[in-house]
Parts: structure tokens; C-alpha cells; sequence
């Protein structure tokens, strides 16, 4: 209503609301101007009380109080007050009709009280004042000062009447002006207080609602962020979570984790300590270098902030994953690597194009046979360089591999003889089991140099005894895997999950990029390349590396060949 502008109302230039406007939202129960009405109808049924009191106790002492008329309006007027204190609190529909009702009854009973119980004189003009403050609160400014006027009217030809009558010579038309003048000045006293009033609250719901909306914002993205957020107090009893918090902890997206202490969970019991370690050393708005701790299988980094802003006993904990941090760092090093290798494979290929020619030509001039051996050696080797620098721009330009139909049987050996023909050191330690029929879908030049990283690794390792090496296929599963496995120690635990990461050596003449080149390799044909274990004929278990290969269905997927290089720009 007019006191309490609503959302959505139309204001009148005098700042008051339009009574289409009013009809609007009069159903609505929730609106100040119920509020409003109620007190009204309960300062109206105390003074309709006191009327009667007063007329109990002290009867024909008040002017008119032994008056049947006075009594009878008196009478009427609690009754009628009763009736609209309780239509207020109960029947809260048609808000106009209500303060249409209430008004009107107010300006007919209290004029009947003045006039039957002597006029101007009685001093009931003050209660006047009740529908003037209701009507400032409820209604227009155009409609306050209408209903001011019907009152003041009242007075002025009452008293009128009386001075015309031999009974009514002591009434002053002096004095009932002055009423007047006062009603209109208390009149625009009270408009104008409760125009600020209007103005304050309509203010105060907008910020409310601006709060409000902020809040719910301020929870959308909380509750989107991949960071997990934890609002706990000083005993680390959670009192707000979002989604990402749980799932870092290893919970269910779903449970419930407000109102918990972090210590009754025990995978957490790092975090509390961390979080108590941290308030002991004094709380700081950020922790002086992040706070690490290991949960179950997962890694997270913890930030702890206590508000600034306000006095308040709660503070922030921000959780990340560890493992996203690394993989992001990762990623950026590949990037780099990826850059950097197809910068170096450039400038490789001048050099082998001339050590390639020298060598031809070495094999044109040369009469002695040995030395056209070594000079084909060399023009092999540097044309297998060649294509290897190929190899390594088309994975940096993450361009898809030719993907040829390969026969294991017919390839594994013709590969292990140009193998053991440039690398004496071998002969007699490789031994290969393949079985026929087995066909791969891997380009061919890709497979050879997987092979080469993976045997020169093995070899590296393995003992000088005969058969150190084996190379064999396994077609049980859905798809063949090739492994190559060696008697050596294997590979340490604590270095297996870097295993293929670039430069991550344990040999003193390694450059740590055989395993991971070959890793590549295999991604870009679709394939896996791990470090795993395998039953052997006779019933042991032993760790080597395996290439899976994709089967035919999974081939024709035609999924992204490759997701860890980042292209040559």
C-alpha cells in the first residue's frame, strides 16, 4: 500500500500508490499493509476500551457520559472495533475494502462520540488523529488530506450548529479553526514522515533483495567451482561445503557434510591437523606457503583464510587437487618439449642428409668390401634417423599416423634381425615367440621405434645370459599385446608412476626420453603402453612393458589420436 510501496507498484506524483495498483497485490497476505491494519485495529479496540471504562467508572462526571446516545455510540464503536481487529488478523483479502472500512467507521463513530457528548468541549476531537494516521500510512496523499478535511468539516459545522443554539453560545468558531489549522499541520507531519518511512523500507527491501540475489549467486558459483570450498569454526565443525569439497575428500556428491566435525571423518585427520598447526602459528588472512597433506590415494593442497572483513569465528579452507596441479605442470612441460623437439628435429635433419650422402658415396668409391659394410651401416642408420625425425614433427603437429595393417609373425622377426645386426651385444639374449595370424593395425616406422627404445631399455638392464630378453605376443584378451620382458630387477615402485614422463632417467647415459617418445608413439596409434604384470608359462609373475593394441571395433571409433603432445606452433 502507499505507506509501504510494494515491488512492481505505481507511484502517484505525490508519491503515493494508484488504487489499481493497490488491487494488485491486495490478496497478498505477506504485504506490510496487513501489518499496518492490525495495529490500527488493536489501537482502536484499546481506545474503545478505554471509552467504556471511563464511562463505568466515572459516569455522569464526563460531559455526555450519562447520555443514552454517547453510550450507545460508545457501545458501537467497541463493537465495531472488535470486528475489524479480527477481520484484519483472519480475513486478509481485499485489502482496500478493509482500509475503506476501517477508515469510514473511525470518521462516523468518533464524530458521533464528539457530537453526542458535547461537541468541540468533549476533547474527543483528539481521537482524530487514529484515522489521520492510518489514512497517511495506507493511503494516497490526495486521499490523506480528503479524509482530514471530512474531519475538520465535522468539527466546523458542529460547532456551527451550536452557536446558533441558545445552548451552544460558549462554542467558538475561533478555537474549532485552530483544530483545523492543527489536524492539517499534523496531517502533512505525519505524510511526510511516513513518505521517508516508505522511502527507508522500500530501500531496505531493495537492498534485501539485491542481498538476497547475491547470495544466491555467491552459492551457484561456489557450488560450480572445481575447487573445493569448506566453511568450518574454531573446533573444525563444518558449517558450509560445496560439491567439489565432498568429491575431494572422497565422499558421495550427495552426503551430508555440514554440522560434522572434519576430525569424525578419519581420511581427514590430516586436514585437521594442518588446519590446527596452522591456527597455533597465528591465523593469517593467507598461509605462508601452502599447506600439502596426503589423503587416501589422493593428493590435496589446502589454503587456509580467516575473513578480515567482519569479527568472525569461522574460517575458509580452499581445497585443490594436487594431482589436476601436477597434470597442469605437466602439460605445460610437454608443451615446451613438444616446442622444443620439433625445433631440434629441424636443424637434425641438415646434418643427416649429409651424413647420408657422404656415406653414399663412400659406398660408390670404396673397393674393399668391409668398408662398403660400414658405409651401408652408416646410410641405414642415418636414413632410420630420418624417418625418426619424421616421426617426431608429425606427433608434434599431432598429425594422424598412416596406420598400417601389420602381420606380427612376418614383421617381429624381420625387425629383431636388423636389430641384432646393429647391436652385436644382443645376439643370443633376444628371444622372440609370436604366434601367426596376429595383425595390428600401427604404422610401421612408429612400431620400429617402440620397439627399439623398449628392447635397448631391456637390454640395458637385463643379464649377458641367454634368452635375458623375451619378446612375445598374448592374444587372449579382446585385443593382442606385444611385451617385452627382461630378467633384470625391474623397475623401483617408488619411480613407476613417472615412469614416462620426459627426461626421467635412472641411467647415468639416459636422456630419458626413450619410454616417453615410444609412450607417444603408441598414443598416436591408439594404443597403450604400460609398465604391468604377467603370468608366465611355468605359473610366475613377472613385470615388464606391454603395448596394447586397439581391437577392430575400437579402431573404427576414430577417436582423437593423440592427448598429451601439444602441437608445433
Amino acid at each position: 500500500m502507499h505507506g509501504v510501496p510494494l515491488e512492481g507498484s505505481q507511484l502517484l506524483p505525490g508519491g503515493g500508490m494508484s488504487l489499481s495498483a493497490q488491487l494488485d497485490r491486495e490478496d497478498d497476505a505477506s504485504t506490510p499493509q496487513w501489518r499496518i491494519l492490525q495495529y490500527l485495529g488493536l489501537a482502536r479496540l484499546v481506545i474503545a476500551i478505554g471509552l467504556l471504562l471511563a464511562i463505568a467508572a466515572l459516569g455522569a462526571a464526563l460531559r455526555g457520559g450519562s447520555a443514552p446516545a454517547y453510550l450507545a455510540a460508545a457501545i458501537i464503536y467497541f463493537v465495531g472495533a472488535t470486528a475489524l481487529a479480527i477481520a484484519s488478523m483472519y480475513l486478509r483479502r481485499r485489502a482496500v475494502v478493509h482500509i475503506t472500512a476501517q477508515i469510514a467507521f473511525d470518521l462516523a463513530l468518533i464524530s458521533a462520540l464528539m457530537i453526542t457528548s458535547g461537541g468541540l468541549r468533549s476533547g474527543l476531537v483528539v481521537l482524530y488523529l487514529l484515522p489521520l494516521a492510518g489514512a497517511s500510512l495506507l493511503l494516497p496523499t490526495a486521499a490523506v488530506f480528503f479524509v482530514c478535511s471530512l474531519a475538520v468539516i465535522t468539527i466546523l459545522l458542529d460547532t456551527l450548529a451550536r452557536s446558533l443554539t441558545a445552548a451552544g453560545t460558549e462554542a467558538s468558531l475561533f478555537e474549532a479553526g485552530l483544530y483545523g489549522a492543527m489536524m492539517f499541520a499534523i496531517t502533512a507531519l505525519l505524510r511526510l514522515l511516513a513518505q521517508r518511512l516508505a522511502a527507508q523500507e522500500q530501500l531496505a527491501q531493495q537492498r534485501g533483495r539485491n542481498l538476497h540475489n547475491q547470495l544466491a549467486i555467491n552459492r551457484l558459483v561456489i557450488a560450480q567451482l572445481e575447487q573445493g570450498v569448506v566453511v568450518v569454526d574454531a573446533d573444525a565443525r563444518v558449517r558450509a561445503n560445496n560439491r567439489a569439497a565432498r568429491i575431494l575428500f572422497g565422499m558421495k556428491p550427495e552426503a551430508q557434510l555440514t554440522g560434522e566435525r572434519l576430525s569424525s571423518v578419519e581420511r581427514l585427520l590430516p586436514l585437521v591437523s594442518a588446519f590446527q598447526r596452522w591456527r597455533e602459528g597465528g591465523a593469517e588472512e593467507v598461509t605462508p606457503g601452502p599447506n600439502v597433506f596426503e589423503l587416501p590415494e589422493l593428493r590435496l593442497r589446502a589454503r587456509f583464510v580467516m575473513p578480515s572483513a567482519v569479527q568472525s569465528d569461522e574460517f575458509l579452507i580452499f581445497i585443490e587437487d594436487q594431482r589436476a596441479l601436477d597434470e597442469r605442470a605437466q602439460q605445460l612441460k610437454l608443451a615446451s618439449m613438444g616446442r622444443l623437439t620439433a625445433s631440434i628435429a629441424h636443424e637434425i635433419r641438415n646434418p643427416l642428409a649429409a651424413i647420408s650422402h657422404a656415406s653414399q658415396l663412400l659406398v660408390e668409391d670404396a673397393n674393399d668390401g668391409g668398408l662398403k659394410r660400414l658405409a651401408s651401416i652408416v646410410r641405414e642408420n642415418t636414413q632410420r634417423l630420418n624417418r625418426l625425425v619424421d616421426d617426431i614433427l608429425r606427433v608434434a603437429r599431432r598429425e594422424a599416423p598412416l596406420g598400417d595393417d601389420i602381420e606380427l609373425a612376418r614383421f617381429l622377426p624381420e625387425w629383431l634381425d636388423e636389430f641384432v645386426r646393429d647391436r652385436p651385444q644382443a645376439i643370443g639374449r633376444v628371444v622372440l615367440q609370436v604366434p601367426a595370424g596376429v595383425r595390428v593395425k600401427f604404422e610401421r616406422s612408429h612400431l620400429r621405434q617402440v620397439l627399439y627404445n623398449l628392447l635397448d631399455n631391456a637390454l640395458r638392464y637385463a643379464s649377458g645370459a641367454g634368452g635375458a630378453v623375451r619378446v612375445f605376443v598374448d592374444e587372449k584378451g579382446p585385443a593382442a599385446e606385444l611385451w617385452v620382458i627382461d630378467d633384470g630387477p625391474g623397475v623401483a615402485e617408488g619411480i613407476r608412476a613417472s615412469l614416462f614422463e620426459p627426461f626421467n632417467t635412472t641411467h647415468v647415459a639416459g636422456t630419458g626420453l626413450g619410454l616417453f617418445i615410444a609412450r607417444e608413439f603408441c598414443l598416436a596409434n591408439r594404443c597403450r603402453l604400460a609398465y604391468d604384470e604377467v603370468a608366465m608359462p611355468d605359473g610366475s609373475l613377472r613385470r615388464g612393458f606391454v603395448v596394447r593394441f586397439t581391437d577392430a571395433d575400437a579402431e573404427r571409433q576414430g577417436s582423437d589420436f593423440l592427448d598429451t603432445m601439444t602441437p608445433h606452433e
